[in-house]
């Protein structure tokens, strides 16, 4: 198939996707309102209204399984550069791990939350949190002295 038409297919399919969204969307938003009563909000999630969920469940797995069949073809075709990123992978992993087990001095009272939480779930928020700080200023390192690095590698040659 020439690059064209698959490029026009994947733009419709693409804007469709979005269209069935936002239309599923449009019933979710004009649900009842908690002032309207539990009777009113336990019959809304009853009927047919709530399909905008299931759609963003289903758009979230097919993502995950395009994802992972991805990631099975590049370790087919390109298992160095694959098993580079599966070693990113893991480092993310053990780096929440390591911010999991190391703890968070956050508290509810100290966070001011108006729900409760159990302190495992604030762990595990305040571990996540910081590690994605933590690759995104990784990541942004690479990008500020990635070039300057390169520079030297070749000026050493």
């Amino acid at each position: 198939m020439k690059e064209d038409k698959m490029n026009l297919i994947l733009t419709v399919t693409r804007y469709a996707l979005v269209l069935i969204g936002v239309g599923l969307s449009i019933l979710l938003f004009s649900g009842p309102t908690v002032a309207d009563g539990k009777a009113a909000m336990t019959e809304f999630r009853e009927s047919g209204s709530m399909t905008a969920i299931y759609y963003t469940l289903f758009i979230i797995a097919t993502a995950v399984v395009a994802v992972l069949g991805f990631f099975v073809y590049q370790i087919a075709m390109q298992p160095k550069k694959t098993l580079m990123s599966i070693v990113g992978i893991v480092v993310a992993f053990v780096l929440y791990f390591v911010m999991y087990f190391s703890g968070s001095s956050d508290t509810m009272k100290s966070l001011a939350l108006r729900h409760e939480a159990s302190d495992s779930v604030i762990a595990a928020t305040s571990a996540g949190v910081y590690t994605i700080g933590i690759c995104i200023a990784v990541g942004l390192l690479v990008v500020v002295f990635g070039p300057f690095m390169g520079k030297l590698r070749s000026s050493r040659k």
